[in-house]
């Protein structure tokens, strides 16, 4: 399960136009462990993703940035103990049901031969050419799916198309 929270301190600037409103977002994805999952980001994903501590006393979290949108990973415990009642529950789900988070890359090749090099499960991988596109399905430590993402120019493609199941 996801939630969405506001959080204050990624709260932007006012409109860029003065006329405008902006709208950043957060995502808040439950997590079992914090350095397992900053290090399949950073690592494994190669994401520039920040641990920090929001305010004294504060559980630290870890923050991937997107423009003016978050993903924020808490520990689950640490939800379920700021928001006992809507986070009980929290185990008895999927992680994530419904939403893919899609990290796009100039180059997915990197991450691939992290991905092999570790023999972390891909769902699938796939290259649409109608649209030159290449794309990783998978999950993160915690459930949550992925799917990484390269558009391709359609003239510097050195191998061909391929669409592999690698269950």
């Amino acid at each position: 399960m996801s939630a969405l929270t506001y959080q204050p301190w990624l709260r932007t600037q006012g409109p860029p136009n003065g006329r405008e409103p902006r709208m950043s977002l957060t995502l808040t994805f439950a997590i079992a462990d914090l350095d397992r999952t900053e290090e399949f980001y950073r690592d494994l994903l190669q994401q520039p993703i920040e641990r920090l501590t929001p305010a004294a006393g504060y559980p630290p979290v870890l923050l991937l940035l997107f423009g003016e949108s978050a993903v924020l990973f808490r520990h689950s415990a640490a939800l379920e103990a700021s928001h006992p009642v809507l986070f009980q529950n929290l185990d008895r789900h999927a992680k994530g049901v419904g939403i893919s988070l899609e990290l796009n890359y100039t180059d997915l090749a990197p991450v691939s031969r992290n991905l092999d090099r570790k023999e972390h499960h891909l769902l699938y991988e796939l290259r649409d050419d109608e649209h030159h596109r290449r794309e990783l399905w998978l999950h993160d430590p915690d459930g949550y799916l992925l799917i990484l993402t390269q558009d391709e120019d359609p003239c510097q493609r050195k191998e061909p198309p391929v669409e592999r199941n690698r269950s």
